[in-house]
């Protein structure tokens, strides 16, 4: 089982890799308030049916990756194997296909349409849809005994346990091979270089973790003194959005420290809003403004989206042009109360696509545009969807 916080650019990329036909994707919604359950088993095991039966029907699949994911890897028990253990989540996306190991990805975002998809590689929107809405962000606690790196989200906060973290000091003088505080104690000669020279390789290995998830924010937490040599030597100042006293943080259980971060994680969000609220009013005046689903999706396309703001709800549905730049957008499908459990919304129409959000998500991310969620009601008049262009 892999989560949204462990998609990396890496996996991302090996995830979009070309691979012999068929690659396929399931992607289904599941009970955002509890664990994989009977509903959601009987839902994956009506998906695995369908792909068996594109698979069959399908000329184009090789006879030996036919018989492999037939008779092993489409399979509910062999895809729940590789899900434990299961979490509440709002999604579940399979990636499966011939010689390699069933991966199956929670995803803390809304309900998708289930859905099965045959191709050279796998559906990756749903996912970094998924990780754009839980924003992320980086921790780092800065303490002379050890450093540590979290990577957090809306949904959580896991410590990193790579890039060298945690990070304990080489023992730089006798004195600090007794534990605790030595009380009254002068710093011995050369004790504040030795510190500035722990934090320049802490921040080197800070950079080496920025990098896997480029622009996300950092938020520093330490003493005084320690967060003043820190913010003298980084290169990564620009990635700072918030600091925070240290006040034995370094040893708090991570739900003590998401309660800690929470006021500042808060008024960083905000911000993140304001900011985008004034940055799409002052493109308006520029005509850098794009608003509305089908104006954004050619603006997407044509790559000259440099942020792209969503509402958190935005649902969108439409039929997508030849050339992938028109968006003919229709009104998404309306839920509906069935004592079937496989479908709780009515199917869309033929050629109608459901994923309009998730999509339009994944081709910015493409074109390396930023994108923002922002709460319902933040962008009147768009429909949900609005973008500051680059040119």
């Amino acid at each position: 089982m892999v989560d949204t916080s462990d998609l990396t650019p890496e996996i991302l990329a090996d995830l979009r890799s070309p691979r012999p036909y068929p690659a396929i994707t399931l992607a289904m919604p599941t009970d955002p308030d509890r664990p994989f359950g009977e509903k959601d088993r009987i839902l994956l095991r009506d998906l695995v049916t369908e792909a068996k039966r594109q698979l069959a029907d399908d000329p184009g699949v090789p006879r030996d990756a036919r018989l492999e994911l037939r008779d092993r890897l489409l399979d509910p028990e062999v895809i729940e194997r590789a899900g434990i253990p299961f979490h509440a989540a709002g999604a579940l996306v399979v990636h499966i296909a011939a010689g390699e190991p069933v991966q199956v990805w929670q995803l803390t975002s809304p309900a998708v349409e289930p859905r099965v998809a045959f191709a050279t590689e796998f559906l990756t929107r749903y996912a970094v849809a998924a990780e754009q809405r839980s924003r992320p962000y980086v921790v780092l606690v800065l303490d002379q005994e050890t450093c540590r790196l979290y990577r957090g989200s809306a949904r959580e906060l896991v410590e990193v346990t790579r890039h060298g973290f945690p990070d304990a000091p080489r023992i730089p003088s006798p004195e600090d091979s007794i534990p605790g505080p030595i009380p009254h104690a002068a710093p011995y000669e050369g004790h504040e270089e030795r510190v500035r020279q722990y934090l320049r390789t802490v921040d080197a290995r800070l950079g080496t973790a920025l990098k896997e998830h480029g622009g996300e924010p950092l938020f520093v937490i330490g003493g005084e003194k320690i967060l003043a040599v820190f913010k003298g030597l980084t290169s990564h100042g620009s990635h700072i959005a918030g600091t925070l006293p240290l006040t034995g943080m370094d040893k708090d259980p991570t739900p003590d420290l998401e309660k800690r971060l929470a006021p500042v994680l808060a008024g960083f969000r905000d911000r993140q809003v304001a900011e985008a609220v004034a940055d799409l009013d002052a493109s308006r005046a520029q005509v850098k403004y794009a608003g509305g689903p089908a104006e954004v999706w050619t603006a997407v396309a044509d790559k000259r989206v440099r942020l792209l703001v969503v509402e958190e709800g935005a649902e969108l549905a439409g039929r997508i042009g030849g050339d992938g730049r028109i968006l003919d957008v229709v009104p998404f499908p309306e839920p509906v109360t069935l004592p079937d459990p496989r479908r709780d919304t009515e199917p869309p129409a033929a050629g109608v696509a459901t994923d309009i959000v998730e999509q339009l998500v994944e081709n910015a991310v493409r074109a390396d545009s930023r994108v923002l969620f922002v709460p319902d009601g933040t962008l009147p008049g768009a429909e949900g969807v609005a973008a500051v262009l680059r040119y």
